[in-house]
């Protein structure tokens, strides 16, 4: 059983402003509401009270992404862009709802369409997803959320991202009750919004550590990124 932890700010070891991707995979179309966008959007926010964040939100459902595994799969594939703002992120926080017990199909097809940048990796020995930290955001009707965060957790740490410590926030609803009562409970849940709190300043901490010291295997290492840039705003794609 998770129990509740305390919030507590920390000191950054920078304040260079972070890129964040958002990869929603909900279910759901703009504009219907998103409990997933809703728990992802406190984690952003939370994020933005520690460094200037600019944030890419893209909802997977309203995107043209082919089953495949290669860079592009269709004259109208949207996956390249999408990855152009993948390997530009500092973070990439991925959000998704339960299904039948395990991710949503779009969160897997995201997955599966990553292994693109795997097969560089075995190529060129160093992941383009190297000094990337992740997040997973999960939100559920019922169980599944620990299954879920763990399954995902494996992929991305063996592709390259960074997970720092607490890397997930999650709300799952009680068993029998309709989901559309899901969302006023959700909104008044300490825990979500704690873990979301924690959540946020351990990846702009665990971000910020590796643009200042960034991880470059076979290569020379880079210089520390000390531009500052003004606050930034988020674009939702």
């Amino acid at each position: 059983m998770y129990k509740t932890k305390p919030t507590c700010d920390c000191e950054m070891p920078a304040r260079d402003p972070l890129r964040v991707l958002v990869l929603n995979g909900t279910l759901k179309h703009a504009p219907d509401i998103s409990n997933t966008e809703e728990l992802t959007d406190l984690v952003l926010e939370a994020m933005g009270t520690h460094v200037p964040i600019h944030a890419d939100v893209v909802r997977l459902a309203d995107r043209e992404i082919p089953v495949g595994l290669n860079f592009r799969e269709s004259e109208n594939d949207d996956w390249p862009e999408i990855v152009g703002l993948l390997k530009a992120a500092d973070v990439v926080l991925f959000a998704t709802p339960i299904w039948w017990g395990g991710r949503s199909s779009l969160m897997q097809r995201a997955i599966e369409r990553l292994d693109a940048l795997d097969e560089e990796y075995h190529a060129s020995g160093r992941s383009a997803l190297y000094n990337k930290v992740a997040g997973i955001v999960i939100t559920g009707s019922e169980d599944g959320a620990l299954s879920t965060m763990g399954s995902i957790m494996m992929v991305l740490t063996w592709m390259g991202f960074t997970l720092p410590p607490e890397c997930a926030a999650y709300w799952v609803g009680e068993v029998g009750f309709p989901p559309s009562e899901d969302r006023g409970k959700r909104l008044r849940n300490h825990a979500s919004q704690n873990m979301a709190k924690n959540l946020a300043r351990n990846l702009c901490y665990y971000a910020e550590l590796l643009k200042e010291h960034p991880l470059v295997p076979g290569g020379d290492r880079l210089e520390p990124i000390h531009a500052r840039e003004p606050e930034m705003t988020a674009n939702i794609l």
